[in-house]
């Protein structure tokens, strides 16, 4: 048995990510694969279009064998917890082979070289980034340009630096070298379409340009057949026409709105990733604004990116407050594997996590009791953000509370 881990948000699952798959599974001699998920909040700061049991159905009706989630703590951070997260999932399940990541740049090596400087930062890179920080600049192009600094051929790893697959790749890669994994990193290089773009000229687009599609009054659902594989095609449109979905980060503009508006500012500063008096202009806006997109258009600044702001409203409407990401980061580590899905393949791999992981399998949530209070407070997160998330259905009489507690994993052993 070869265990190949893949980590995804398949928002949705498309043409690209089966030729991710396949190619995947091809380079590293898989014979079973298994995907740590994002649930219904994404690292970008988003809420995913169907809920992560379709989500989870569609991924492995597609070929992969297991899928477990994320916790929201990870999923909902930047790059970097995201990946500590992914990884230290992968690794807990202590099956795992490879995991192969896609990236623009298609080559790990150099990846691989930065991820061990930032690994082991020497005293001139610690001085140099904190030079470019006073600067007032966004941490991550301060650490750019401080990275830049350390090499001598700067235009390859300027265009690496410039790339978010490529930025991603280089976090998994430091969080196995942090944990001490045995996991062997595999990188594939992303073909056809560029990570944000919005345009469909073939049969491989990005789950940006898919997203955008969606959006559209008329929606032309030829090409959106064109670009999704069978299988997500029919449960997209399914959702779609039974009002699970498409949801979008616009869907929670009055939720979000009614929560800022009455949470007071010491509240509001208490929220993990709200620094420098930020909560005020959080304030101001929540009152001065009238939509979602008039929000995120205030709230912009030099330091706060749009995917920034769009975490920081997520954790606002869940609770996750600067005392709790201190707390899990005394244990940032995942503390349950939570099952959403699996095949017949799937449950070899669930029979070897038994013996070898360490960690409590989920499959029903009304018979886990959490081991101790990081669990406990994980475990919180995960099911407030499917409270929310079920408010966002098109369909009133869908929008009942505790899916955790009533929703099995998806299994296809056929």
């Amino acid at each position: 048995m070869k265990v190949l881990g893949l980590i995804t948000e398949y928002n949705p699952f498309h043409n690209g990510h089966k030729y991710h798959l396949l190619k995947s599974k091809k380079i590293t001699g898989a014979t079973h694969t298994v995907a740590v998920m994002s649930g219904h909040f994404l690292q970008r700061g988003e809420p995913s279009i169907i809920d992560k049991w379709l989500r989870a159905q569609i991924a492995i009706d597609e070929g992969i064998d297991l899928v477990v989630e994320l916790p929201t703590v990870f999923s909902c951070s930047s790059a970097e917890f995201f990946a500590k997260g992914s990884i230290g999932l992968l690794d807990s399940l202590k099956i795992v082979d490879y995991v192969c990541f896609g990236s623009e740049h298609g080559n790990i090596k150099p990846l691989n070289d930065i991820a061990k400087l930032l690994t082991n930062e020497s005293l001139q890179f610690k001085k140099t980034l904190k030079k470019y920080l006073s600067l007032g600049i966004t941490f991550p192009l301060a650490r750019q340009k401080a990275l830049l600094r350390s090499f001598d051929d700067n235009e390859v790893y300027e265009d690496i630096l410039k790339s978010p697959n490529n930025i991603l790749g280089i976090e998994y890669l430091k969080a196995l070298k942090q944990i001490g994994s045995k996991i062997e990193p595999v990188t594939i290089k992303r073909i056809k379409a560029p990570y944000n773009s919005t345009e469909i000229n073939s049969d491989i687009c990005s789950a940006t340009a898919i997203r955008e599609l969606l959006k559209m009054d008329m929606l032309d659902f030829m090409t959106l057949k064109s670009v999704l594989p069978d299988n997500s095609f029919k449960i997209l449109n399914h959702s779609i026409k039974n009002g699970m979905g498409p949801i979008f980060a616009k869907d929670l503009e009055q939720i979000i709105l009614y929560k800022l508006r009455t949470i007071s500012k010491e509240e509001l500063k208490a929220i993990h990733d709200i620094n420098e008096g930020f909560e005020n202009r959080i304030k101001k806006g929540a009152n001065i604004v009238s939509n979602y997109d008039e929000l995120i258009d205030y709230l912009k600044t030099k330091r706060y990116t749009l995917t920034r702001i769009q975490r920081i409203l997520i954790k606002t409407l869940i609770g996750i407050t600067k005392k709790d990401m201190i707390m899990f980061k005394e244990r940032f580590e995942p503390q349950y594997i939570r099952i959403l899905g699996f095949s017949k393949k799937g449950t070899e791999l669930l029979n070897k996590i038994k013996i070898n992981s360490k960690l409590p399998i989920i499959t029903n949530l009304k018979n886990y009791k959490p081991q101790n209070i990081y669990a406990e407070k994980m475990l919180y997160f995960d099911i407030i953000s499917t409270n929310i998330y079920s408010l966002l259905f098109k369909k009133a009489s869908l929008r009942k509370g505790g899916y955790d507690y009533t929703k099995n994993p998806y299994i296809n052993i056929y």
